[in-house]
């Protein structure tokens, strides 16, 4: 049986809104900045939150085009682990000591094989509001394909404006099996696909 899956998670940062001076304010604003600029600052750092919103409507959606504008083309993937999920049979053709670049017309014609219904129904049933206030969230497991029970994981790194979407699935015929999908937050607050990652 062959099984696919796919992306998503995020974060909400917490910003200050005290407006009264304190030592401390005083200290900023002789540094040249002020509460207010620090309090835009971090009401700037959760701008990803819609973005990331955006890439969930796409991806459950089954919108490939909108999905696109998550991605920097060509995608490099780490251990060509992306080709796994694209077409395992090409895996014995590709040098595992050399990245395979997958480009976007490999992404149209692997979309579904990459951003797989296991993705897709998990995603779903996942609480981005509790993601963003946590930084993580888990969804209930589901039945996706006949036989085999699926959940995603996801996660928030704020020091290292990571994302990680990870989609857990386990059946009668084997065993718990992984798919990671990693994003970055960009400095110009938008989520942008990196790779995948496959355990199992």
């Amino acid at each position: 049986m062959k099984l696919f899956y796919i992306i998503s998670s995020v974060f909400i940062s917490m910003s200050c809104s005290n407006s009264t001076q304190t030592p401390d304010s005083v200290a900023t604003e002789a540094n040249g900045q002020t509460n207010a600029s620090i309090v835009a600052q971090n009401a700037g750092d959760n701008k990803w939150n819609d973005n990331f919103r955006a890439f969930v409507q796409a991806v459950t959606k089954g919108n490939s085009k909108a999905v696109k504008s998550f991605i920097d083309f060509p995608i490099k993937n780490e251990g060509n682990e992306i080709w796994y999920l694209a077409d395992s049979k090409l895996v014995m053709d590709i040098d595992p000591d050399k990245i395979k670049p997958f480009t976007e017309a490999d992404f149209d014609k692997y979309f579904s094989s990459i951003f797989t219904m296991d993705l897709r129904k998990t995603l779903e049933r996942l609480e981005l509001d509790q993601f963003f206030k946590s930084n993580t969230a888990t969804s209930e497991e589901i039945e996706v394909v006949k036989g085999t029970k699926s959940r995603l994981e996801a996660s928030f790194e704020p020091t290292t404006k990571k994302v990680m979407l990870v989609v857990l699935s386990k059946g009668k015929e084997f065993s718990e099996f992984a798919v990671q999908y990693e994003f970055d937050v960009t400095p110009e607050q938008k989520v942008k696909f990196r790779q995948v990652r496959v355990a199992g």
